[in-house]
């Protein structure tokens, strides 16, 4: 699959080889839940703090002040390390930010809803099939935030098909 020109490669190292993904059947949006963090610091944090190979989300949807509504591929088109028992058949896009406490910038929903209508297309999938984090059965966290109204962003994604 290739990357969109509007899609940064991070080109992150990573400690163990990626798998391919197969049969993606949905799209889980996420949170840093930490103020400020880029890319970079998602990155090393899960890879030196957590001990996974590396950053666990396929995209990651950069903040106001680092790169406001940047996208930048973290594990791309492999399995990635963000919902537990769901990484073999997902997506995950990461915005950056705490959306418990404020609400995701205008640049980061606008990519972060042009990144659902791409991946939609690619994999065949529906508005239904882009949920949050907290919607995940076993979820007791509120990611990708309080802030984040997954209701309206299916919506707005029904209205762009």
């Amino acid at each position: 699959m290739s990357t969109e020109d509007w899609i940064t490669e991070a080109k992150l190292h990573f400690s163990e080889p990626l798998q391919p993904l197969q049969d993606v059947d949905s799209i889980i949006i996420h949170h840093t839940e930490e103020e400020g963090w880029d890319i970079h610091r998602t990155h090393a944090y899960h890879r030196d703090t957590m001990n996974w190979s590396g950053i666990g989300y396929n995209f990651f949807i950069e903040a106001p002040g680092v790169a406001d509504g940047k996208i930048v591929s973290g594990r791309g088109y492999h399995v990635g390390a963000h919902t537990l028992g769901r990484n073999e058949t997902s997506i995950g896009i990461c915005m950056s930010g705490n959306m418990d406490l404020h609400q995701p910038s205008k640049r980061q929903m606008d990519s972060l809803l042009k990144l659902c209508r791409y991946l939609m297309d690619q994999y065949k999938l529906s508005p239904e099939d882009v949920i949050g984090h907290r919607e995940v059965a076993g979820v007791t966290k509120s990611c990708p935030g309080s802030h984040v109204d997954m209701n309206w962003i299916r919506m707005e994604l029904f209205s762009r098909i």
